[in-house]
């Protein structure tokens, strides 16, 4: 095989998109580092140059967060707030400090071990929630570091145009340093779920995951290289047909971007009329602002458990009522806030401080021997009543501000429903006691995210005043595939799967029999290939991250309600994943969506 051959690589799509351009590779460059053993005098004024790079780290963040929060998606401002309460953690001043003192040695050199202990730690460790812990600590450090040492390191806010950045990993601050000079990333390692992947699609920079770069050097010569981050393919040497395909799409996805953007305040209705809603997924009061500008019709999903992450602990009644209270004064009485219970444990694993009294309860949440299959979710808050209880005490207080409803995380049976109502109707009761003021009614929702809610849709729509799919976690039960931290799975988790459609099917039928509203929400909610085979099969409600709000409207205004309707019947005809993938591509392929 001629090295200048056209070569295709098949990697894991973690950001949408098309680039085009040049493989440049990036590297860290701290090989050069000297290690010196330190005067004992000369120790304090040492430990004061480490200060000093601390504070000139946390103005970097600063900086880069306050950027973000004038013209940036909320993902990127929550992971930079993370970093910032890394750079005044312990480990980072008192810690280092100490190592410096005990050590005798430069600070450049404590910063080098602590980030070499984490490397070594990141390998030994599987569970995909604290890799991106350990990602975000050597993140930090290198960022100190900089500035202990300045090095002669590339920035990818100065890359040549249309740079396709190869490197075998990717940490947050380079990604949120990166402009659009950058054409996309490829990298070994990292997943759907790290902050440089949440960043990259924030920014919109297409990203292929598990790509061996060291295949990049072996060619001779390379003139281009194509990053389709849609299906995770990259095309080293691309013939001249496959370039000019590629070229025509990326000029559509960006005319189509502008035109989305163009067109995020105008309603969500198909070509013939039928109206669809459209809500946003959010973890905080402060990505509101950012939802409604993208023309969001009210909040379909408060990820409460992000409540966790700045305080290493619960959140007290007074605290989320300040937080609920907030979000409902925002949106206002019209558009609805659906608040779902604190859904920990799974993929939401959480670190609590030794001195927290809930410490002594919970210790680290989600690590049990398999905890996408333990106690999660309202298991856990059905086990730990006082929080519970707490978090609906707090959302009845907050509920006179707004249209307030509550969601039910991982419901496996109606009981789960039944507890949840019945502690509410007692705290409700205790509220007036008090001489509290309460809503007269919050309606209250079922996730249906597993299969036995599935199975019991019509029970829980007869019962429930709403329902919420939840594809991710229903796709990744229902089909039996890690869908985040197993490479050997990962190609079984497709949302576009006969059995998943089906079960929707029967969901649809039984929330439209009972008359309940029905909300759609996950990542498959926002996928341009099945935005119409959802319409088609009944779903008139979606809830998606606020960015990708224009994209449903414009996919949703391309279609006749007609039309997406024969499109789920003759989707249903198919027994076999694969073959139903190939349908939808060539069917939507047409419209350039």
């Amino acid at each position: 095989m001629e090295k200048t051959e056209e070569i295709v690589l098949r990697g894991l799509p973690v950001s949408r998109g098309i680039g085009i351009g040049q493989p440049l590779f990036f590297a860290l460059g701290e090989e050069d580092i000297p290690e010196v053993h330190l005067d004992p005098l000369a120790i304090e004024a040492e430990i004061e140059r480490y200060r000093l790079a601390l504070r000139m780290s946390r103005e970097d963040v600063e900086k880069l967060q306050q950027l973000s929060l004038n013209d940036g998606p909320p993902e990127i401002v929550n992971i930079l707030g993370t970093h910032l309460e890394m750079l005044q953690d312990p480990l980072m001043t008192s810690g280092m400090e100490e190592k410096i003192r005990k050590s005798g040695k430069n600070p450049e050199a404590i910063v080098l071990d602590v980030i070499s202990e984490y490397k070594k730690r990141f390998r030994s460790i599987k569970d995909g929630y604290f890799q991106e812990r350990i990602r975000d600590i050597i993140d930090v450090s290198r960022r100190v570091l900089g500035h202990l040492f300045p090095m002669k390191r590339m920035r990818l806010a100065s890359v040549p145009p249309n740079s396709i950045v190869l490197a075998h990993d990717l940490v947050p601050s380079d990604t949120v340093e990166a402009t659009m000079q950058v054409g996309a990333f490829v990298t070994a390692s990292g997943g759907i779920t790290s902050h440089a992947a949440i960043i990259a699609r924030a920014k919109g920079i297409p990203y292929v995951a598990h790509i061996d770069i060291k295949l990049f050097k072996r060619f001779d010569q390379i003139h281009a290289v194509i990053v389709d981050g849609s299906q995770g393919i990259v095309i080293v040497n691309p013939e001249e047909e496959t370039l000019k395909k590629y070229q025509v799409l990326k000029k559509g996805q960006l005319q189509n971007f502008r035109l989305m953007q163009n067109a995020a305040h105008l309603k969500g209705e198909t070509i013939d009329g039928y109206r669809v809603r459209i809500f946003a997924n959010l973890e905080g009061s402060e990505q509101i602002g950012f939802a409604l500008r993208h023309g969001s019709a009210g909040i379909g999903l408060v990820r409460t458990e992000y409540l966790l992450f700045p305080r290493k602990r619960f959140p007290t009644e007074d605290e989320q009522v300040a937080i609920y209270k907030k979000m409902a004064l925002r949106l206002g009485p019209q558009r609805p806030l659906v608040i779902r219970l604190f859904d920990v444990g799974g993929d939401k694993k959480f670190e609590f401080d030794p001195g927290s009294i809930d410490f002594n309860y919970f210790g680290a949440i989600g690590h049990e021997p398999n905890p996408a299959l333990g106690c999660r979710a309202i298991r856990f808050l059905m086990r730990f009543s006082h929080l519970l209880d707490t978090q609906l005490r707090a959302i009845l207080r907050a509920s006179i501000h707004g249209d307030i409803h509550i969601l039910i995380p991982m419901v496996s049976d109606i009981y789960e429903l039944r507890h949840v109502r019945s502690r509410l109707a007692k705290l409700s009761r205790d509220l007036r006691r008090e001489g509290v003021k309460v809503a007269r009614k919050i309606r209250v929702g079922c996730m249906i995210e597993v299969p036995s809610s599935a199975l019991l849709c019509d029970e829980l729509a007869k019962a429930a005043d709403f329902l919420s799919v939840g594809t991710n976690d229903l796709v990744q039960y229902v089909l039996a595939a890690d869908r985040w931290n197993n490479d050997l799975t990962s190609h079984f988790y497709t949302p576009a799967h006969p059995s998943i459609l089906r079960l929707l099917r029967m969901i649809i039928a039984s929330a439209n029999r009972f008359k309940k509203p029905l909300l759609l929400c996950g990542e498959s909610a926002s996928d341009p290939l099945l935005i119409p085979l959802l319409l088609g099969l009944g779903i008139r409600d979606f809830s998606v991250a606020a960015r990708a709000i224009p994209l449903v409207k414009h996919v949703i205004r391309k279609w006749r309600i007609l039309d997406a309707c024969q499109l789920a019947e003759q989707a249903l005809e198919y027994s076999c994943a694969e073959d139903l993938k190939r349908f939808l591509q060539e069917r939507i392929a047409s419209l350039d969506l």
